[in-house]
Formats: structure tokens, sequence, C-alpha cells
């Protein structure tokens, strides 16, 4: 077992490029699989989603794929939205979130944060 610092720090002699000064450390839960940890925030409004002006259950189709992580936080107007409040499905091509119990305006700014 190491700790985390000494784990960094062996990570960083294994993959680190020496000219560069640039390395990369794959994080993996304790049986091995990858732990998503690069965070992706994508930036909308509200008429890039389905449905009517100010209507509940509107859909926001988003960039990602199912290769990603669910939402870790979406907020609309700069407010964070409570996950009872919104749906997210992963799609083959695409992953899509509902606004289940909110009204969404055409002109709400909605921030998405997701992992890869």
């Amino acid at each position: 077992m190491f700790t985390i610092a000494e784990a960094l720090s062996k990570a960083f002699r294994e993959n680190s490029d020496k000219q560069s000064g640039q390395f990369s450390v794959n994080l993996v839960d304790t049986s091995g699989n990858p732990i998503k940890a690069t965070p992706i925030d994508e930036f909308r409004l509200g008429s890039d989603c389905s449905g009517s002006n100010g209507a509940t259950g509107r859909v926001l189709t988003l960039q990602n794929t199912n290769e990603s992580g669910a939402p870790e936080a979406v907020w609309v107007e700069d407010q964070l939205i409570a996950s009872s409040d919104i749906t997210f499905n992963h799609l083959s091509s695409s992953s899509t979130l509902t606004f289940d119990n909110i009204g969404i305006f055409d002109a709400d700014t909605i921030r998405v944060r997701y992992y890869i």
C-alpha cells in the first residue's frame, strides 16, 4: 500500500515527459477499474432544450456519450438544481437531461458538470 503522496510521486516518475514536464495519473478504484476524474463543464441555453418556453419536462441533449459519468451538478441561472428535479439518461451517441420539476425558459443559462 502506498500513501496518496507516494503513489503520485511514483506515477510522476514513471509517467513524466522529461522535456515538457507534463505527466498523467490514472486513478483506479480498489478493483482496478478506472475512475472518471476529468471534469467537463457544458454551458447551454434553455433554447437548446426541447419543449415550450417556461415548461417543465424540457429535455437537453448533451455532447457527452454513455462513456461519461452522471452529472456531478446542474445549475440553471447559477442556482444548483436538486438531483430529484432532473433525470439523466445515457444514450449511445449522447446523453439527455430532463428537467422534471423545473420550468426552463429559453433565456435561462444552464451549466452541467460531468466527469470523463
